[in-house]
């Protein structure tokens, strides 16, 4: 999970998300969360420095301080330690592992930040029949247990813009319809 950068963001003026939404509306019915969505993206230009604003965004929301934003580690959030690299990460370390999987760039990130979990969920879901372990129990086990606090906490981070949070509300809204299917 990173900022969003000028390219992306031009490409979002576009329209670059709408298969990504028409994907997701096969699963779920996303059309609200989709609306705040286009509605906190028109709005950005209203702000003085649009891409800046976007980054102390997401400084605010998953960057500073521990208990006023919403680090996107499950471990956080699911262990109650209030420490990254636990049992969570382990977890996830060895599903990389049983797969084969690596990180293609190097990072210091643990392996339970929430892009490396969507990450493994994806891999789930282009092949459904290669391995013990469904989309549907992963989600149950890994991700549904505390998207919701995460989600929450960040959607309360006070910030300029409502695109992250929309994002967010995005995320939650498919992840818990995915984990019916």
């Amino acid at each position: 999970m990173t900022e969003v950068n000028q390219e992306q963001l031009s490409a979002y003026y576009g329209g670059a998300a709408g298969a990504f939404f028409d994907v997701m509306s096969e699963v779920c019915d996303i059309d609200g969360q989709r609306s705040a969505f286009e509605d906190a993206l028109a709005e950005l230009p209203a702000l003085d420095t649009p891409r800046l604003s976007l980054a102390a965004d997401f400084a605010a929301m998953f960057l500073l301080g521990e208990r006023t934003n919403a680090q996107p580690y499950a471990g956080l959030f699911s262990e109650g330690t209030g420490k990254v690299f636990g049992a969570t990460h382990d977890r996830m370390v060895a599903r990389f592992a049983a797969r084969g999987l690596g990180q293609s760039v190097p990072t210091n990130e643990p392996a339970d930040h929430i892009s490396f979990l969507l990450e493994y969920t994806s891999v789930l879901l282009s092949a459904p029949d290669d391995g013990p372990e469904t989309t549907r129990d992963f989600l149950h086990s890994e991700i549904l247990p505390w998207f919701d606090r995460w989600a929450e906490a960040a959607c309360h981070v006070p910030v300029m813009s409502g695109f992250y949070p929309a994002i967010v509300r995005i995320a939650k809204v498919y992840l818990v319809s995915l984990a019916k299917m």
